[in-house]
């Protein structure tokens, strides 16, 4: 048999070809793998960082009452980061949450002042619950944007709350109102323990249930889900009415800390919810996402400012500082969003 050159010379540059190819499916596989690790654990281990820098500044940072009153602080935060993970995860917004939260502490104090407390902090949870059906009605039923939505609502709700209180503030003198907000169990304050629970709940909703299935699936594609059999209409507003349901609760634990309460309430709170949910992962264009992320954002912006207190840094660098982090937050999601698309579209090929 005679050799021929010009077939081995094709014999060989096929070779090299598929070579090739093969380096560059592991090398993309690797790519993706990378970019999974950082995207599922990146933030942890931001967190983790965070906390060492911060203990290093200050060794009372991890002091055991240092961090229960930090858990007390933000569980208003907490509660409505809740609420506001399962709206971005249908690709919702929700900016009448801190309006929610001032009316439904105006209520609970109002009503706490001669009423029993139960009753006074069922009223002020309904409250929210009913905003949170108006918003979720206007989304869904009216398809008028939830930004331009939960803006407008969000000034209506101010100004009721003005209306009711002649931007006055409700104290409250019945101790027993006081009892859920400032009282602790072995040192654990009950609001700690309430927004730990909750966060599980949230947790095991997402990930364990249809209901978080078809979240996550609306929030994905919702046409494709509305095609599929998802009512998606339904579990579009059911986000909004929970939302609008931790907003009021979130009220509820303000009122019984303070054993007071006023219609402009902590005018940051709605920032402050918005960072810790995008901050902890959650995509803006929602389907993407988890509740322990949304825990990991309330502990990186709580770790930020305790520490930064306790190392005595101006109030307005603060501020500067978290602005600086919401927006690389949202630079690196839509990195990782581009990414995720190009990988998608090598597959297909």
């Amino acid at each position: 048999m005679r050799f021929c050159p010009k077939f081995s010379y094709i014999r060989n540059r096929r070779r090299r070809k598929v070579t090739l190819n093969m380096l560059r499916n592991t090398s993309g596989y690797l790519k993706d793998r990378v970019l999974e690790v950082y995207r599922t654990y990146g933030i942890l281990i931001a967190l983790i960082i965070l906390i060492v820098i911060v203990t290093i500044g200050n060794q009372s940072f991890l002091n055991f009452v240092n961090l229960m009153n930090i858990s007390s602080q933000w569980a208003p935060t907490g509660i409505m980061a809740v609420g506001m993970t399962l709206v971005i995860l249908t690709g919702g917004f929700d900016l009448s949450v801190g309006a929610i939260y001032s009316l439904s502490a105006v209520m609970a104090a109002s009503i706490g002042r001669s009423h029993n407390p139960l009753i006074a902090f069922s009223a002020a949870i309904l409250i929210g619950i009913f905003f949170g059906s108006i918003n979720g009605a206007l989304v869904t039923l009216a398809k008028v944007n939830p930004f331009i939505t939960t803006l407008g609502t969000s000034f209506a709700i101010s100004g009721i709350a003005m209306v009711l209180t002649g931007n006055l503030a409700f104290v409250v003198e019945n101790p027993a109102f006081s009892i859920l907000g400032a009282n602790r169990w072995h040192g654990i304050p009950y609001t700690g323990v309430l927004l730990v629970s909750i966060l599980i709940a949230g947790g095991i909703v997402l990930k364990y249930t249809t209901y978080g299935r078809k979240i996550y699936a609306v929030g994905g594609n919702t046409e494709a889900s509305r095609l599929a059999g998802v009512r998606t209409r339904r579990v579009v507003a059911s986000t909004y009415i929970i939302s609008g349901a931790c907003s009021g609760l979130a009220g509820v634990f303000t009122a019984s800390q303070l054993s007071s309460a006023q219609p402009n309430l902590n005018p940051d709170i709605v920032f402050n919810v918005i960072t810790a949910v995008v901050v902890g992962g959650t995509s803006l264009a929602g389907g993407y996402g988890a509740m322990w992320r949304t825990a990991v954002g309330i502990g990186i912006l709580a770790t930020l400012q305790n520490g930064f207190n306790l190392l005595n840094v101006s109030p307005y660098y603060q501020t500067i500082i978290k602005g600086v982090i919401i927006v690389g937050a949202l630079a690196v999601d839509n990195y990782t969003q581009s990414l995720a698309r190009k990988s998608i579209k090598n597959i297909s090929k």
